[in-house]
């Protein structure tokens, strides 16, 4: 957090075996890795892998579709692979194409990215589309876990058929509409509680045992993928679950994973052994025990 009266902030610390900084200030954000500026933030990423979860996360359940695909982009770029190129080159190439098209330009000039958009596009879609057939059974389990609850993802591409041809299809809409209708800028993740859609019905207790979940799931999958667990990041967790929940949640933790948690309510908490706690009182941190 910034300071009152401050302009900026710095972060430096190890994770493993890299040494990650990061310096946030008027002129913009410096990301270091083993004292190195990184141009991008993959290198990044792929070593000082993060899963945070914050109460803007139960839009995850109620949200708009955005927030869900920010849940896998998140997991897509901490993962081995061309994530991260795709996503750049389908984001570059739509923003132009849209462009175009609310411009009302010419079909030849808005067809001349097509190819570009369809080729990351498929390869997003590839990916988003393996990536929740994982997290499924994992965040189906950490739900199990914490609630007893059956929790059921799946995946709901922006085009059904190659993207090619989804383009060629909807052209003639896109021209009277002036914008892309079609492409993994339009996928979602369905959510369902029980066989009932958790958008609808979930209580607040429940979209944060969903939410919680998928986060979850994401840490098992990223410690699977690259042999170590990432950092858990989790603010006010506890929130509105029950007492019951909020010890599931506890013991379900990954094993092994250096977590940091907040909450305004520590009465009753009963933390993994080797845990450490603090108070946050006056700007100053005091151990509890």
């Amino acid at each position: 957090m910034i300071c009152f009266g401050g302009a900026g902030f710095g972060l430096e610390g190890t994770l493993g075996d890299a040494r990650l900084s990061l310096t946030v200030a008027p002129s913009g954000r410096i990301l270091r890795l083993d004292g190195v500026v990184q141009s991008t933030s993959s290198d990044y990423l792929s070593r000082g892998r993060i899963v945070w979860f914050g109460v803007a996360d139960l839009a995850l359940v109620s949200g708009p579709a955005e927030q869900r695909r920010k849940l896998l982009d998140s997991a897509g770029l901490q993962l081995a692979g061309s994530y991260a190129r795709d996503l750049k080159d389908y984001d570059r190439s739509l923003r132009s194409r849209n462009l175009l098209l609310r411009e009302g330009r010419t079909r030849r000039e808005i067809e001349a990215y097509d190819k570009c958009l369809a080729s990351s596009g498929d390869r997003i879609i590839d990916a988003r589309a393996k990536l929740v057939e994982r997290l499924a059974p994992m965040a189906a389990e950490s739900c199990q876990a914490i609630s007893g609850e059956e929790l059921q993802i799946s995946y709901l591409p922006g085009s059904a058929i190659p993207l090619l041809q989804a383009l060629e299809e909807s052209r003639e809409d896109e021209i009277r509409l002036r914008h892309t209708r079609v492409g993994p800028h339009r996928d979602d993740v369905t959510i369902s509680l029980d066989r009932i859609p958790a958008g609808s019905f979930a209580s607040q207790g429940q979209c944060r045992t969903v939410a919680l979940s998928l986060k979850l799931a994401v840490s098992k999958l990223l410690t699977i993928d690259h042999g170590s667990p990432p950092l858990l990041l989790l603010d006010d967790i506890f929130g509105e679950l029950d007492p019951k929940r909020r010890d599931a949640l506890l013991k379900g933790m990954p094993t092994g994973t250096q977590a940091l948690l907040s909450t305004a309510n520590f009465e009753n908490v009963a933390l993994p052994e080797g845990s450490q706690a603090h108070r946050l009182e006056s700007g100053k941190l005091n151990p509890l025990f």
